[in-house]
């Protein structure tokens, strides 16, 4: 039977921190968000014949469910561990991404095995829309951003490279703290948090965000977490 150890114990975060920020910031959309489904609930209602309205749906709950996520992290908690079968929550958020990439002319690729890992409630689905969200900004059109999955010992590693400017050792060493920003993301709407809470919500599943240079010059950044074994 697949067991699911115990992730890293994470203890509340003082009041008025980045993480308490970020916290607060996703209680303020709550509320939006809820008006949101219930508008295009009604839409659905008065226009059954729109076919994006069911995958809108599914999306703006998905997004209600990470917003929960941020704020249980925020105040210390989380949900026992579970199980993600990882290359399908990939091929969902390159699938949901590709509508950016698009917009901006860049190629997305999938590629990798289904395997099973653990992490905290939706830490993956988090991880992958910052990385990817992030790789799409970066590559200029033409370029090609790859989402890949794979085992590596006792990890399962998921991997998204772009082939934008990448970074300089002095941001890879910065990279991940609250509210730092690389010069790639200079003039940019945001608040720099992505990438933090992308790491501790890795580092609450038992794994850690990865970042290193391409050998294309841009990034590869690789959200890490436990394999799941039998």
């Amino acid at each position: 039977m697949s067991t699911l150890p115990s992730p890293r114990a994470v203890t509340a975060h003082p009041a008025g921190s980045p993480y308490d920020l970020a916290a607060s910031a996703a209680h303020q959309l709550r509320g939006p968000l809820s008006s949101i489904r219930l508008r295009l609930q009604l839409l659905g209602e008065d226009r059954p014949d729109v076919p994006q309205l069911p995958s809108l749906l599914r999306e703006v709950d998905r997004l209600s469910a990470l917003l929960n996520n941020v704020l249980d992290w925020g105040a210390g908690r989380h949900r026992p561990p579970e199980a993600v079968e990882v290359l399908d929550v990939a091929a969902a958020r390159v699938d949901a991404w590709s509508v950016l990439a698009d917009e901006r002319g860049v190629r997305m690729d999938l590629a990798g095995t289904a395997v099973t890992a653990r992490q905290v409630h939706g830490a993956l689905d988090h991880a992958l829309d910052v990385l990817l969200d992030n790789a799409v900004q970066a590559g200029p059109s033409g370029s090609t951003v790859t989402c890949a999955v794979r085992v590596s010992g006792p990890d399962v590693r998921v991997s998204v490279t772009d082939e934008g400017p990448g970074m300089s050792d002095a941001e890879l060493a910065c990279a991940g703290r609250p509210s730092w920003r690389g010069a790639a993301g200079a003039g940019r709407e945001g608040s720099g948090l992505g990438l933090s809470i992308a790491s501790a919500l890795l580092d609450a599943s038992g794994g850690r965000l990865d970042l290193a240079r391409a050998a294309s010059g841009g990034l590869v950044a690789t959200a890490v977490l436990p394999l799941l074994t039998d």
